[in-house]
């Protein structure tokens, strides 16, 4: 179809007055812990335009259009990322009405996806904020399999399409927790997972139009194969809940010819093994608080557990599976660095390094040219408790802290003030 002169002149002008709306901000004055090449930048400026960051340096011009905010000296970081969390899938651990993150009676494991669950009107959402956290992956926890199914990156700022990278990684237990799902043996668990593999390999080779059949005389049902044999072909990053050492190096041999990337998850004594994960490039997530020996699969853990690893050339993430904790990601980080691991790479095990481990190191965790805005401004050093966060800012949008808990706080802090502040 033909378009009139006056069509085209229509279209033009709408493009035009898109362009003019389009949402600049600047922050200025800011220590800018950039997490990439650039490095740490002093009285600095950060660019953001509709969203994503423009520019970032000492000498970025201010366009005469953008709302200026001025960080007066204060740190800016990228928005923290909780590596792997139930948060966006429990609202009360108590409440099993309130949790979308495991399966009780159904066989369904590979294939189950947590993504159609995730609630981003969470009170948890405004809660994690609070402590700097912008991002997380949303995943599933192991239930009746060893294969627990696939996790998703959510945004934590209650946008309409909370999943930003669905079934992004797969999720699955060994270990103790792989046993009691297998017949209460360790090497039954690690075989079920080197089975489901060789399953969806064969599953994988049949035509169309057999699939269906063969299906039927394996263990696994069409729709897990399916998703297993999808995880090979796009060499899907598998996270793997193990703690023993003795689990660990079962695992490094058994996948060796595995075409898939791995990650440990959990890995309490993951220090003990550390030169056979680095030669193998295995990052571990890990809690770096601990430090108790909760089970036999955790004699073996020590404080740090992170320094080790990291000395040993094993990249390091922090993780807090339980979304209500989430909030304390930084923390975790400063204990790190209390017990020797050097700051910058604490602070990217919260920050760059869960961002390459979901596949978006290259649109999260740096304060970089065509990254995400995702940003914290921070009152100080962000991985010590005496700092608190001015501000969160997800893909432009700018967040005072704020949560349910703090509403409440202020509600009732003075109960004998006759107007009451609003409630949420």
């Amino acid at each position: 179809m033909k378009r009139t002169a006056q069509q085209l002149l229509a279209l033009g002008l709408l493009a035009l007055a898109g362009a003019a709306q389009a949402e600049v901000t600047a922050i200025t004055g800011a220590t800018v812990h950039t997490l990439g090449p650039a490095g740490t930048l002093t009285n600095a400026t950060v660019l953001v335009r509709d969203g994503v960051i423009e520019a970032v340096g000492v000498e970025v011009p201010v366009p005469a259009e953008a709302t200026v905010l001025d960080a007066n000296g204060q740190v800016l970081t990228p928005g923290l990322l909780a590596p792997i969390s139930n948060i966006g899938l429990v609202e009360v651990s108590g409440v099993g009405s309130t949790n979308d993150q495991r399966l009780k009676d159904t066989p369904v494991g590979p294939a189950f996806s947590v993504r159609h669950g995730v609630n981003r009107f969470s009170v948890l959402f405004g809660v994690a904020r609070t402590g700097g956290v912008t991002r997380a992956l949303a995943a599933p926890e192991p239930g009746p399999d060893v294969f627990a199914g696939q996790g998703s990156v959510i945004r934590l700022d209650g946008a309409p399409a909370p999943v930003t990278a669905p079934d992004r990684v797969l999720v699955a237990a060994l270990g103790e927790r792989g046993a009691d799902r297998a017949g209460g043996s360790r090497a039954r668990a690690l075989q079920s997972l080197l089975q489901g593999f060789a399953e969806a390999q064969r599953y994988g080779r049949s035509n169309e139009l057999s699939r269906r059949g063969l299906a039927s005389g394996l263990s696994l049902p069409y729709y897990d194969l399916e998703a297993l044999e999808r995880a090979l072909s796009e060499k899907q990053p598998l996270w793997v809940h193990v703690d023993r050492a003795a689990d660990i190096e079962a695992l490094l041999a058994a996948t060796e010819t595995l075409p898939l990337p791995l990650v440990i998850v959990g890995g309490a004594e993951a220090w003990r093994v550390a030169p056979a994960l680095a030669a193998r490039e295995v990052p571990v997530v890990l809690d770096p608080l601990g430090n108790l020996p909760e089970s036999f699969d955790r004699l073996g853990a020590r404080l740090d557990n992170a320094t080790l690893l990291h000395e040993a050339g094993v990249t390091v993430a922090f993780t807090e599976l339980v979304g209500h904790e989430v909030r304390e990601l930084r923390q975790y980080a400063g204990n790190a660095v209390a017990q020797g691991l050097p700051w910058e790479v604490a602070l990217a095990a919260i920050t760059r390094v869960p961002a390459a481990l979901w596949g978006e190191g290259d649109r999260l965790g740096q304060i970089a040219p065509g990254y995400r805005a995702d940003l914290v401004l921070w009152t100080g050093d962000p991985l010590e408790l005496t700092s608190w966060a001015r501000w969160t800012m997800i893909e432009g949008q700018r967040f005072d802290p704020g949560s349910r808990q703090l509403q409440l706080r202020d509600r009732y802090r003075n109960p004998a003030q006759r107007v009451l502040p609003p409630g949420g």
